[in-house]
């Protein structure tokens, strides 16, 4: 009796939307369904918790809470750079890229540089007309008889720019 009544509803346009709401509603209960099924409570295990122990620990795709970076150091190829104070730019000394990221460099030189020092920084082959980025010496450490700079843009360059430090 109930379809009877239903089937003679004289709904407008129901041969368009009664289709697509029966077809959304059946959607949503077999997507309640598998959700159910396959997401159980207490299968979830904390990173923190999961052993992080010499060749399983990965900081680059885990990250380190000592980092403090906001965005990821990458290593590649070491380039050449030149780098001179703002005002001695004439006579500059040589210093290479160990790694970048998108908020600075490492450098390996051969000069200590006194930290909280703005030093300004062009690639070795830089076309002619490319400027000097400035950078603030954030560390200076020594490592294997070398010089490591930390240093943090002072203003990101562009993205061509930072191509140039490989």
């Amino acid at each position: 009796m109930f379809a009877e009544r239903m089937l003679s509803l004289n709904l407008p346009y129901s041969e368009y939307w009664l289709p697509l709401v029966i077809g959304m509603g059946v959607g949503f209960l077999t997507i309640m369904v598998l959700r159910s099924v396959a997401f159980k409570p207490g299968a979830y295990v904390p990173r923190d918790s999961q052993k992080k122990e010499g060749k399983d620990f990965d900081p680059f795709m885990e990250g380190s809470r000592s980092d403090q970076r906001r965005s990821f150091r990458r290593g590649g190829s070491t380039i050449q750079v030149y780098f001179a104070p703002p005002d001695r730019k004439d006579m500059p000394n040589e210093a290479w890229v160990v790694d970048r990221s998108m908020g600075g460099v490492c450098l390996g030189c051969n000069v200590e540089v006194p930290v909280g020092t703005t030093i300004c920084l062009l690639p070795f082959n830089a076309p002619p007309l490319t400027p000097w980025v400035d950078v603030e010496v954030r560390s200076c450490r020594i490592v294997d008889e070398q010089v490591e700079l930390g240093c943090q843009f002072v203003k990101v360059p562009p993205w061509s720019i930072l191509l140039l430090f490989g």
